[in-house]
């Protein structure tokens, strides 16, 4: 018999092995899959114990629901914490690190034997694959109910354009690893802001410029046909664009190699992989190579009155 559906209000979780292409290719599929294998079975223990239900494992990764935020976030950051700093056993009997990249969402979802459907499904899946390794990415619906100490670990990122998505999603980074002081006060971005009146400026090394929104779009790249020339070799000939959309400056990543995005007073960083997000404030995009590389060529941005 055919067993049914319902619907019902959830807190989705995606949670992927960073970087586990990349991890075949150096070690083989045996002892990739072993490691890979060892963490997916160590985030569905983790999932479980703490009250959620897996629905199914994805090769790389697990699809997992909650019933509320608060278990569902804690259970991310210890298996995030664990990942990212035990790691799992090599063939070696040593220990190798495995970052996770997780998205979290929450809404009403249709469940079903082995599978859920709805749009947090989709939301949390796009904010796993915009995460970076080691991060926590969560939509607006799982703050609610939170208590102060995981609310004093949010990161504001504003309003970011998710794969599939007409309108930018307001999205926050979990940060992990801080000791959170529970009188501090987090900077919050605001999910819409009209920057029509107002400029972006981009500078790398002695060369700046200021565009206004009917200059868009403007291609970020290596070649002299760039609108804004980063003459670095790791840096694609087309890497990046900024669109203006209605009232959003939009970063777009085009390059083979990625772009990463800081916004100064959050201290987070964005990894983007041919997707968008939205720029404010200030801050540093990184072409080509991770931003841990001090030698990463590095365009700062501020958005500023005209």
């Amino acid at each position: 018999m055919t067993q049914a559906r319902k619907t019902a209000v959830r807190t989705i979780v995606f949670a992927d092995v960073a970087g586990s292409t990349a991890l075949f290719q150096s070690l083989g599929n045996t002892e990739a899959t072993a490691l890979v294998t060892q963490v997916v079975s160590s985030m569905a223990r983790s999932f479980k114990a703490a009250g959620g239900e897996v629905v199914k494992t994805l090769g790389d990764g697990i699809l997992a629901t909650f019933e509320h935020n608060t278990p569902a976030l804690n259970a991310c950051i210890d298996i995030q914490r664990t990942c990212s700093t035990a790691g799992a056993v090599d063939a070696t009997g040593g220990r190798q690190k495995l970052p996770l990249k997780i998205g979290m969402a929450r809404g009403f979802v249709v469940l079903a034997p082995g599978d859920c459907f709805g749009d947090p499904v989709n939301a949390a899946s796009r904010l796993s694959d915009s995460a970076g390794a080691g991060q926590i990415l969560i939509g607006d619906a799982v703050m609610e109910a939170l208590p102060l100490e995981l609310l004093g670990r949010l990161r504001s990122l504003g309003a970011i354009f998710l794969r599939g998505y007409d309108v930018p999603v307001p999205v926050h980074q979990v940060d992990w690893e801080a000791q959170v002081d529970m009188g501090q006060t987090m900077p919050q971005v605001p999910s819409r802001i009209d920057y029509s009146s107002q400029l972006l400026n981009l500078s790398w090394l002695d060369f700046a410029v200021d565009y206004s929104a009917d200059q868009m779009p403007i291609v970020i790249g290596r070649t002299t046909g760039a609108d804004f020339l980063v003459n670095d070799l790791r840096v694609s000939r087309q890497h990046a664009r900024i669109d203006w959309r209605g009232s959003y400056f939009m970063l777009t990543d085009l390059s083979s190699n990625g772009t990463w995005v800081r916004y100064i007073g959050n201290d987070t960083t964005l990894a983007l992989r041919r997707n968008e997000c939205v720029l404010h404030g200030q801050g540093e995009i990184t072409l080509g190579a991770k931003p841990t590389d001090p030698t990463a060529p590095t365009v700062m941005f501020q958005i500023h009155p005209h």
